[in-house]
């Protein structure tokens, strides 16, 4: 690259970095989770952006009430929790409803451990699944920052066990690929959890969720999965071909019926099945009640 090029594109790294950090300000100003202290969540968002870009250090973010978050620069599933907590409101909200001692709760897609770290600091016992190497040791990291009783496994969950090839660097957008660079070992939800009974599961791996869900079969059909947190929006096309009906169809065989959360974690039956926030599946809500 010529000097005049290098001269050239720095106006336009200015630029991008204007852009990026107006959608943070945007973002944060709106949140709901931010309601009523906006400027102190926008003083954490500034002081956070500066130690990244600047300093290219990683910074501690609060989750829940006692919680806490690695946050590294360029990982933007973790920084959404620097942002607000929780980054996921009304999600968040239902497990907190859902959640309590004695509770097991499975985390499949779990990143750097956001939700999994919720529902342990709530009192369930988690198993949380990653399959990405890089992803997977910062999951390690939060769960050994704040000492939960969270089982990691290294692996994708899919409808039957073997192994798969994987992206590799895309961090929340890592996903089951043919010509992927890295190789993962693929497992089932009822390899992982048996007979046992789980109180709730999430499920966000970019558009492959139905696999998942195929893969929990005889859990599905037992019932033994009481509340199922599942991605709803149009990855599945890319992923697998189909839009979310395929899902709901499979559900429905199994006895479950789709909801959507309102602001206060309330979850709602799902009137429109097109792409959205995240749907939650239950077989019955008595063990959630408002």
């Amino acid at each position: 690259m010529s000097k005049q090029s290098g001269r050239a594109s720095l106006p336009a790294q200015v630029a991008e970095q204007f852009t990026v950090g107006a959608r943070v300000v945007r973002y944060v100003w709106g949140h709901p989770a931010n309601r009523g202290h906006q400027t102190r969540a926008l003083l954490r968002a500034a002081r956070y952006q500066a130690q990244a870009r600047l300093l290219r250090r990683r910074a501690v973010a609060r989750l829940g009430e006692r919680s806490r978050l690695w946050v590294h620069p360029h990982r933007t599933a973790a920084a959404m929790v620097m942002y607000a907590n929780p980054p996921d409101l009304p999600e968040m909200l239902v497990w907190r409803r859902a959640l309590g001692k004695g509770g097991f709760f499975v985390d499949v897609g779990a990143n750097v451990g956001t939700y999994a770290i919720w529902a342990a600091e709530l009192g369930a016992e988690v198993i949380a699944i990653e399959p990405a190497a890089d992803t997977f040791g910062l999951l390690e990291e939060n769960i050994a920052l704040n000492g939960y009783p969270v089982s990691a496994v290294q692996a994708a969950a899919g409808d039957h066990c073997g192994w798969a090839r994987f992206t590799s660097g895309l961090d929340a957008g890592n996903s089951l690929s043919c010509d992927g660079p890295a190789v993962t070992r693929l497992v089932t939800v009822d390899s992982l959890i048996g007979s046992r009974a789980v109180t709730g599961m999430k499920v966000d791996v970019e558009g492959f969720e139905i696999d998942v869900l195929r893969g929990a079969a005889r859990a599905l059909a037992e019932r033994r999965i009481g509340l199922i947190q599942i991605e709803w929006n149009q990855m599945s096309t890319l992923a697998v071909g189909s839009g979310r009906q395929p899902i709901a169809a499979l559900l429905e065989e199994y006895g479950y019926r789709l909801y959507r959360p309102d602001m206060t974690g309330r979850l709602l039956p799902l009137g429109d099945q097109g792409f959205g926030a995240d749907v939650f599946a239950s077989p019955g809500l008595e063990g959630f009640a408002s």
